[in-house]
């Protein structure tokens, strides 16, 4: 049942990502056919967004005080209403509003996905589950240009928000049958407390940041490289399409790998290994960024720095989610979301202020690049920093725990891990 709890969880994060990716495609025929400008057309965008930041430190809270299924079926229940309402919707307003529920609830199902992810397996399996977490979000962008393609060919815009749906009622099914009886620890302090007390430790902190520059860069790059792709690459939009999706599919492969590889081998190493290949891949693809050079060229440039996110992420939310006890799952949770939502925001703003700066495409695209491998070496650096941490008892956790319970260290806290599938909030 435990895995069929990461499943329901997972399922969930699937979800989000996925109508992330189908709005993205469909917003053009939305703007048209609601007869939207542009600037107007981004509130369907901000709707969504807006929301979702500013709700995922709160909803560490929520875990805190209620129980896990209650909040999930919430959380999915309202995300589909929402979907409903967005796939309903007659106007602009309607369809906002829709969006505006649907930012809410996704909130919750982010933070909560990892947080139970974490603790409903043994900490010699957190790296696995982790790893199936972290990639089930970009397959749910890979999947969601070729799902929302095939129902724009044939139906209107209104049936991208109805996929959601089912989906969520098959999520609903596995946490009914596997979230029961499986709850978070509370402990004495409020989230907020527990978020402080987590940041003040320097391998969390410097972990949470390498997952804050890795994410601003794979924002960034999304942002940056479509205007290569059609500026200087000239392709046409069936490959450009594809070539952007190698890097979600690059970070789903090695995300499930290294969820296997960090249980068996401990997490440290492969967070140096994938901000490495991430510092690598950037490098290579600004050899190539500002002049014609056949797909295949930027194919695997793309491949290899998907890999890289992928190797780094799940391990490196695996080191996060064990730095303390744990009672303080859910904030590191919230934290780590947050990031990430942080990171997507950073990526393009950051461009765009070089850009603003550099005249002309070739120097926007070479500072651009520049941006973005300065980030990445900033990426392998945090990681660097948060392995030579050694771990510190503090007033959070007894003396004597370890902060980090991955790989061989873990071994002798399974049996005390096994004890969280069976203890309600």
């Amino acid at each position: 049942m435990r895995w069929v709890a990461v499943a329901a969880v997972g399922l969930s994060i699937f979800l989000s990502a996925l109508d992330a990716t189908i709005v993205a495609l469909a917003s053009p025929i939305i703007a048209r056919q609601l007869h939207l400008s542009n600037s107007l057309a981004s509130a369907i965008f901000l709707a969504y967004s807006v929301p979702l930041t500013l709700l995922i430190l709160p909803s560490a809270e929520l875990m805190r005080r209620f129980r896990t299924l209650p909040i999930f079926l919430v959380a999915v229940s309202g995300f589909c209403l929402g979907s409903i309402i967005c796939g309903l919707a007659p106007t602009l307003a309607v369809l906002l509003a829709g969006r505006i529920v649907q930012g809410s609830f996704a909130a919750l199902l982010a933070t909560q996905g990892i947080a139970v992810a974490a603790s409903v397996v043994a900490p010699t399996e957190r790296g696995r589950a982790m790893g199936l977490v972290g990639s089930l979000a970009p397959l749910g962008a890979v999947a969601g240009p070729g799902i929302g393609g095939l129902l724009l060919t044939r139906l209107d815009w209104h049936a991208i928000f109805f996929v959601n749906v089912p989906i969520g009622a098959v999520a609903t099914l596995l946490g009914l049958e596997s979230l029961r009886g499986i709850g978070l620890a509370r402990g004495g302090q409020s989230g907020f407390h527990q978020m402080t007390g987590l940041v003040r430790r320097p391998q969390f902190l410097w972990g949470l940041l390498g997952f804050l520059a890795s994410t601003t860069v794979a924002a960034g790059l999304y942002f940056l490289f479509p205007f290569d792709l059609t500026g200087i690459q000239r392709f046409g939009p069936a490959t450009a399409g594809l070539l952007l999706l190698c890097v979600p599919l690059g970070m789903g492969i090695m995300g499930i790998l290294g969820g296997y590889l960090t249980d068996r081998y401990g997490a440290r190493r492969f967070t140096l290994i994938g901000s490495s290949l991430l510092l690598l891949g950037l490098l290579l693809l600004g050899l190539v960024l500002v002049q014609p050079v056949a797909a295949f060229d930027c194919a695997w440039r793309l491949l290899l720095i998907g890999a890289g996110i992928g190797l780094f992420t799940g391990p490196n939310q695996t080191l996060l989610m064990s730095a303390g006890p744990r009672e303080t799952v859910a904030a590191a949770s919230a934290l780590s979301n947050f990031s990430a939502r942080l990171g997507s925001v950073i990526g393009p703003l950051v461009l765009g202020i070089i850009w603003a700066v550099l005249p002309g495409m070739s120097r926007q695209m070479v500072g651009g690049i520049t941006g973005l491998t300065l980030l990445a070496a900033f990426t392998l650096l945090a990681a660097w920093m948060a392995s030579i941490e050694k771990s510190k008892p503090s007033a959070m956790e007894p003396q004597g725990r370890s902060q980090t319970d991955t790989g061989a260290e873990a071994g002798t806290r399974a049996a005390r891990a096994e004890s969280l599938t069976a203890r309600p909030l």
